[in-house]
């Protein structure tokens, strides 16, 4: 089953939600530090979404350095 979006990309969004969700709470001299850390889990949630969509677009073609008529590679077999 293919998913929209993995797991990583999501821990790091529930964190920027929980660090949202703290700022009422939060002394106003210190919601510098929630909104530091909703921008850092959402340039995480980010970075790590794109590599998982990267991944998923490598998969399924030829190694790197094989041009479209490089001869497989081929083993040797035992006897």
């Amino acid at each position: 089953m293919r998913t929209l979006i993995g797991r990583r990309p999501l821990f790091f969004l529930a964190c920027a939600l929980v660090c949202a969700l703290l700022i009422a709470p939060t002394p106003a001299e210190f919601r510098w530090v929630n909104l530091t850390m909703i921008g850092l889990a959402l340039f995480w949630a980010v970075m790590v979404a794109g590599e998982d969509f990267a991944r998923r677009r490598r998969r399924g073609r030829p190694a790197a350095g094989a041009g479209a008529g490089a001869e497989p590679v081929r083993t040797p077999q035992e006897p």
